[in-house]
C-alpha cells in the first residue's frame, strides 16, 4: 500500500474511533428511582395485573421504575412489569403497555425537595390516600408529593 493510502486508513480509523468514543459517553445509564409518598411514607408500587398502588416500602422490584426522559416529561416504566405508568380522563392510573401516548406523560414538578407528577393531558396530579389507592386529582396536595 502506499504512503498516502496508509496515512488516509489510519485517519480515518482514527475519525471512526473518535465518533465512537463519542457516542459511548453520551449515552446515559437509565435512571431508576422508587418513589415515596411524602405523607403516607409508602411506595408507589404496581403488579402483573396493571394495578397501581402504594405499598410499604420493600425495594422490591414492582416499586423500582426507570425514568424515561422526553424533553420536559417523563414516562415511568415500571422496572418489574416493562409496562408505563398512565392516567385517563376518569382520574384512574394504571400500568398498560408503553405506548408512547401522552396520557403516560408527566411533568415532574420541584415542590421543595419532592416532586409532584402532573399529567401532560388531564393537568390532574398523581395522588394518593392512606387507604393506599393512587389515582390523579387536581394539584395541590400534601398527598401528591413523592420522594
Amino acid at each position: 500500500m502506499s504512503r498516502s493510502m496508509n496515512s488516509f486508513a489510519i485517519s480515518g480509523s482514527v475519525i471512526i474511533a473518535s465518533i465512537l468514543a463519542v457516542t459511548a459517553t453520551s449515552i446515559a445509564a437509565p435512571v431508576v428511582e422508587t418513589y415515596q409518598n411524602v405523607v403516607t411514607k409508602f411506595c408507589l408500587d404496581s403488579n402483573d395485573f396493571r394495578q397501581v398502588y402504594t405499598h410499604r416500602c420493600n425495594g422490591g422490584s414492582y416499586q423500582k421504575w426507570q425514568v424515561i426522559r422526553s424533553g420536559d416529561t417523563r414516562i415511568l416504566k415500571n422496572v418489574e412489569t416493562r409496562s408505563c405508568l398512565d392516567s385517563n380522563a376518569a382520574r384512574q392510573v394504571s400500568t398498560p403497555g408503553c405506548n408512547g401516548g401522552s396520557y403516560q406523560k408527566w411533568k415532574a414538578i420541584r415542590s421543595g425537595n419532592a416532586i409532584v407528577f402532573q399529567n401532560v393531558v388531564t393537568k390532574l396530579c398523581l395522588d394518593s390516600n392512606a387507604a393506599r389507592q393512587v389515582y390523579t386529582h387536581p394539584c395541590g396536595s400534601e398527598y401528591q408529593k413523592w420522594r
